[in-house]
């Protein structure tokens, strides 16, 4: 059992870390509707948040080489994630269910502890389910084609650190279906490598969307087995 909760820590990091970039904070002095390509950009994840279920399949380089990740989420309180290291093809998943979550590793289902349930529950909610009072300083970059979709483009505008060399830093561009309103995709890009990028996350709503409990889940060994789920 500490395997798997050793990797549902790690994975959990991982989606943190794909939560973030969605919309990373700007600075605490920005006012308030001084920017309308910001507010396009806000405007479109209140959307999604209030479109009640989409999946977000995430392509991302890590020190531990490239990951593939899909999630699907069924609003406000089911999750249903799928992590797969593409070196080692190893694939972890995990579902969550209103307080109670479940693990796939070494070849069947098992329930969590309830103290990792819970902070599943908690970094959906902070991450997905509440809405962000600020999401960045985004520069309108106009229409475009990505991935056969007609979009509008924004690009992250940051202040350049200290000692660093604007030219040469990763830039994030936010892209919106024209038609729909709704994100389309995300992406972290390094000058020069354009097609090539470090981060890329894709946004879909499937119909068919749904997020059950796994069926006949394996006990839990772990000495909390008392307080995990059923």
């Amino acid at each position: 059992m500490r395997r798997i909760v050793l990797s549902i820590i790690a994975t959990l990091a991982i989606a943190g870390a794909a939560s973030a970039q969605i919309a990373p904070p700007s600075p605490s002095d920005a006012k308030p509707n001084a920017n309308p390509c910001r507010d396009e950009v806000s405007a479109a994840l209140q959307k999604l948040r209030k479109s009640s279920w989409f999946r977000m399949e995430t392509n991302m380089l890590t020190e531990n080489g490239p990951i593939a990740m899909k999630v699907d989420y069924v609003l406000p309180d089911r999750m249903h994630q799928t992590v797969t290291s593409k070196l080692t093809n190893q694939t972890t998943e995990i579902i969550l269910v209103g307080d109670d979550a479940w693990a796939k590793q070494e070849g069947g289902w098992r329930a969590v502890p309830q103290k990792i349930a819970a902070q599943l529950r908690e970094q959906m909610d902070d991450t997905v389910v509440k809405q962000q009072s600020d999401v960045g300083n985004y520069a309108c970059k106009g229409r475009a084609q990505i991935d056969g979709r007609d979009v509008l483009s924004y690009k992250l505008e940051n202040e350049a650190e200290k000692g660093s060399a604007p030219q040469n830093q990763a830039f994030r561009m936010f892209y919106v279906d024209a038609m729909t309103g709704l994100p389309s995709s995300n992406v972290l890009l390094a000058p020069g490598h354009e097609d090539k990028p470090v981060f890329k996350t894709t946004y879909s709503y499937p119909l068919d969307l749904k997020i059950d409990p796994p069926k006949d889940p394996l006990p839990d060994k772990s000495p909390d087995a008392a307080t995990a789920p059923k």
